[in-house]
């Protein structure tokens, strides 16, 4: 993690707007910290908003200090969970097909799925490899950041998957999903819970506390406080989880450091023989599902 090339700033909640907040952790030059109105957990100070689109814009998806190693070598794991997150949605929605926009698409591996059955799909994506690989798929994209994106079109599925924790104003986030919703439409997100049992078990050593890029980190509560005042409201929270097989564990525990369950999983793995399981696994995730009020 590399904050030396980004200025930093501090701010006020996200939330609440206050200053007052309790610091969780430090790591390296970045405090976690808790706000004490609200209890919004975020990054303060951080990088400044101003410089945070350059970590999209540059080989974020292959990166060895934030981003992904090489988000493509595990395809065929991404493909799966899409395709379940795709199942888990679909009870949701108001439509069988409509329009689309997933932010932060990447390779566009949801969007494939919903334009396989029908829907009319856009992405939003900063990356220039993957912004390159939507145009070979002939997937209309918007490749700056989502503060200035204005569509006529009104979405009935509007997709952020490991996202929201990155954008850095919360306020017109939420302004502007409202404002392209359908009225039977449907938001979908995934991001990390500060409530969740993993962050409670590992602190600051959760795998989802990149202080870098990771800026927010929400819990029930404050995702509510944070959508309601734009007509919104938490239709249903689900258990998030991401595909995984061995390969992929193993090098999250190097990645991350974990030298001493690296060796231990490792042992098993070879005793048992299981370097092609493959499961899904709860990561301490929001999912949630948020429609419009009545």
């Amino acid at each position: 993690m590399e904050s030396g090339n980004f200025h930093k700033k501090e701010y006020p909640c996200g939330i609440c707007g206050a200053n007052k907040t309790r610091e969780l952790y430090e790591i390296k030059d970045f405090k976690i910290v808790k706000c004490k109105e609200c209890g919004f957990v975020y990054v303060n100070p951080r990088i400044a908003t101003e410089d945070l689109a350059k970590l999209y814009s540059s080989d974020y998806f292959r990166n060895q200090q934030y981003g992904y190693l090489d988000y493509e070598a595990t395809a065929h794991l991404r493909k799966k969970n899409f395709e379940r997150w795709y199942r888990d949605i679909k009870p949701y929605l108001f439509v069988e097909k409509g329009n689309a926009l997933d932010i932060g698409c990447a390779s566009a591996y949801f969007l494939d799925i919903l334009r396989n059955k029908g829907w009319k799909v856009q992405g939003i994506e900063l990356d220039p490899s993957m912004i390159s690989l939507l145009k070979e798929k002939n997937i209309e994209t918007y490749t700056k950041t989502f503060d200035t994106f204005e569509s006529n079109e009104k979405y009935h599925l509007i997709t952020l998957f490991d996202v929201l924790e990155h954008i850095p104003d919360i306020k017109d986030t939420f302004e502007r999903l409202s404002s392209l919703l359908h009225p039977d439409g449907v938001i979908a997100l995934i991001t990390p819970n500060a409530d969740s049992f993993q962050h409670k078990l590992m602190g600051k050593r959760w795998f989802q506390i990149k202080p870098l890029e990771h800026i927010y980190y929400f819990s029930p509560s404050t995702l509510k406080r944070a959508i309601e005042p734009n007509h919104l409201t938490l239709s249903r929270l689900l258990k998030a989880g991401q595909y995984a097989d061995i390969g992929f564990l193993l090098n999250r525990l190097q990645q991350y450091k974990y030298n001493n369950l690296y060796k231990f999983f490792l042992f098993i793995v070879k005793l048992l023989g299981l370097k092609k399981a493959c499961y899904y696994t709860d990561t301490g995730s929001l999912f949630a599902i948020i429609k419009r009020t009545k």
